[in-house]
């Protein structure tokens, strides 16, 4: 099975691998070939994750074979670890209504495991008692934002980002804009340009799969909670 990858480098050295039919998937390393042999990790992960939420999953690995097929230099400042700017030519090719059904189903299972880990954390965990998660708001908030503006990259009209808004109220309003506005780029070919970065359906998905668990993950280290 090939397993088409899109390698992001950065000026520092710093290289991010994007599965390119994998929304989701994706990882990070100090050069191209510590990202690529993460990801090969990852997709593993990835695989035996989707395996736990779905009966039948849309992909099964097997003698799997790494290529890097597109590499995009990005314009992200240094320092900024989470940054990313890419845009692959593969993310000019439209997304089907499978595919736009595929990344809303780990969209949601990536929700509900944010939320189920920080209500089991309200209620207390054994070891934790001295973890301070009082970040875990903030984080939650800058999901909802970073979402809203991905959107708003590629619609018109979109409703004003409310402020002062609960954090778990502006993650539901958030979730539901993804919900309506992804079934309806199926097939669409449109790109645009805001503030010198491209957009595309495709990498629009992409994006959201990838700031979501990026900030989960993030949430988890704070915690010491990595790798559980």
């Amino acid at each position: 099975m090939l397993i088409r990858v899109g390698l992001e480098t950065f000026g520092e050295g710093r290289s991010l691998a994007w599965g390119l039919d994998f929304p989701g998937c994706f990882a990070n390393g100090s050069d191209e070939a510590e990202a690529i042999l993460r990801f090969a990790g990852n997709l593993l992960d990835f695989e035996r994750w989707v395996a736990l939420h779905i009966d039948e999953p849309w992909f099964r690995l097997a003698d799997v074979d790494f290529r890097i097929v597109e590499t995009y230099q990005s314009s992200a400042l240094p320092g900024q670890c989470e940054a990313t700017s890419a845009f692959f030519e593969d993310d000019l090719r439209p997304l089907s209504r499978q595919e736009i059904e595929n990344a809303l189903h780990v969209f949601r299972w990536q929700r509900e495991e944010l939320l189920a880990g920080l209500e089991f954390l309200s209620v207390g965990l054994p070891g934790l008692e001295t973890q301070d998660w009082s970040a875990a708001p903030d984080a939650l908030e800058r999901i909802a934002r970073t979402e809203h503006a991905y959107l708003g990259n590629l619609i018109q009209g979109l409703p004003p980002y409310p402020e002062a808004m609960d954090p778990f109220e502006a993650l539901q309003f958030s979730r539901e804009l993804v919900e309506r506005s992804l079934p309806g780029m199926a097939e669409k070919t449109q790109v645009v340009e805001r503030n010198g970065e491209r957009w595309s359906s495709r990498k629009l998905a992409r994006r959201l799969l990838w700031q979501q668990r990026v900030q989960i993950d993030n949430i988890k280290e704070q915690l010491g909670l990595k790798g559980t």
